[in-house]
């Protein structure tokens, strides 16, 4: 959700204003530049954070007779 809305605004930026992103910041480089590593940095920062496989690993696994097919350990 979080990454659908900053993209969202950051294409609406870009569809709209697009000399406010080209506005030069440093030298050749434009307001798109830094937003859009911004845009990855956020992307990766919530991948990492919610990433589903990683809280199974930190949950213990217990075997279960359903694991297993046949109800024997």
């Amino acid at each position: 959700m979080v990454n659908g809305t900053v993209f969202t605004a950051h294409l609406l930026l870009v569809c709209s204003a697009p000399d406010f992103m080209a506005a030069p910041l440093r030298g050749e480089i434009g307001i798109g530049v830094p937003a859009l590593l911004l845009q990855a940095v956020l992307l990766v920062w919530t991948a990492v954070r919610y990433d589903r496989s990683a809280d199974e690993s930190r949950t213990p696994v217990h075997p279960t007779a359903h694991a297993h097919g046949h109800g024997e350990y």
